[in-house]
């Protein structure tokens, strides 16, 4: 998976300080003003993980 900044914050905030998606998704939500829809951050953790 390419290292994007959706999957650099899944990396860094999901793996290494063990943060749940909802912190994530508004961390997302306020710092780069992405509204991602949990759903999709499952996605790409479970394909994070897979790879």
């Amino acid at each position: 998976m390419e290292n994007d900044l959706i999957t650099q914050t899944l990396k860094t905030y999901f793996l290494k300080k063990g943060k749940n998606l909802k912190v994530i998704q508004r961390y997302l939500r306020i710092k780069y003003n992405l509204a991602m829809d949990e759903k999709l951050l499952q996605k790409r953790l479970q394909n994070l993980s897979i790879n």
